[in-house]
């Protein structure tokens, strides 16, 4: 019976006709494109990521649906930045009371060079270090 249903493991999910099931359709390029260029997206963001709480509680609902830029270029040496934000304010609970928590959305996003963080001390760190000898001493020689 098991070699029966080691054929179906090797065809992808996506090739299988089930009955009753219309064929899928793969989504046309400019779509994935288009879906995947620099610009606001709703997203599901973590309260507790955006206030930490300092006192013990939980927040309800524990995520909050919000338009953020997607972080999504074309060329990697680029980033996906806000160009334009807002802040809104919604009700949440915590601590079994209703309180408002100010959020920032994304409502225009923009593409830029990467920033690189210049960690000069790393860089440093690096140019001060001692160079390799080549050729290192001999057991017995002078210095």
């Amino acid at each position: 019976m098991y070699l029966l249903l080691v054929p179906l493991l090797l065809v992808p999910i996506q090739m299988l006709n089930l009955p009753g099931k219309e064929r899928p359709t793969a989504m046309g390029f400019m779509e994935v494109l288009n879906k995947s260029l620099c610009r606001p997206i709703e997203q599901y963001v973590e309260v507790e990521k955006e206030f930490p709480k300092e006192f013990e509680g939980f927040y309800i609902p524990r995520c909050v649906s919000l338009f953020r830029c997607s972080n999504c270029c074309l060329d990697e040496s680029r980033e996906c930045y806000p160009v334009v934000e807002r802040n809104i304010s919604l009700e949440v609970s915590w601590s079994h009371q209703v309180i408002n928590l100010t959020f920032v959305e994304h409502l225009e996003c923009g593409v830029r060079p990467k920033q690189y963080q210049n960690n000069t001390s790393n860089e440093d760190s690096l140019r001060d270090r001692p160079q390799r000898r080549k050729n290192r001493r001999r057991r017995g020689e002078k210095c």
